[in-house]
């Protein structure tokens, strides 16, 4: 009986652990950071500093993959987790394009990233 306790705990304290890991963020925090990062990429790639340019660009593929699974939980968003989906690739295509030098290819994606992360989600799902 005892071992059975023990082992209900903890299997309570993992599980709990994994839904607080989940729910670790702010949502509306998460966009906020999104939003800046989306618009400060394109000042990096226009100054030609790779290095910061590739850490913005995978710290948004973490941040898109958030979104994407925030969306997912939700549900009832299927366009938001696709679109969340194709940022996330947008920002790893940036990395690939700046580590080639392709700085004016980078660009481009980085202007389409933020262009259409602000027509997309924001006027569907702001405020949720």
């Amino acid at each position: 009986m005892h071992k059975k306790i023990k082992l209900c705990g903890v299997l309570f304290v993992l599980t709990s652990s994994i839904v607080y890991a989940e729910a670790a963020f702010d949502f509306e925090e998460l966009m906020e950071s999104v939003d800046n990062n989306a618009h400060n990429l394109q000042g990096h790639i226009a100054a030609k500093n790779a290095a910061e340019t590739i850490a913005l660009a995978n710290k948004l593929q973490k941040e898109f993959k958030l979104v994407e699974g925030f969306f997912e939980k939700r549900g009832n968003a299927a366009d938001a987790v696709i679109d969340a989906k194709k940022y996330e690739d947008l920002a790893a295509e940036i990395v690939k394009f700046v580590e080639a030098n392709d700085f004016e290819t980078a660009s481009n994606k980085a202007i389409a990233l933020s262009k259409n992360c602000d027509d997309a989600c924001h006027d569907t799902y702001k405020p949720l």
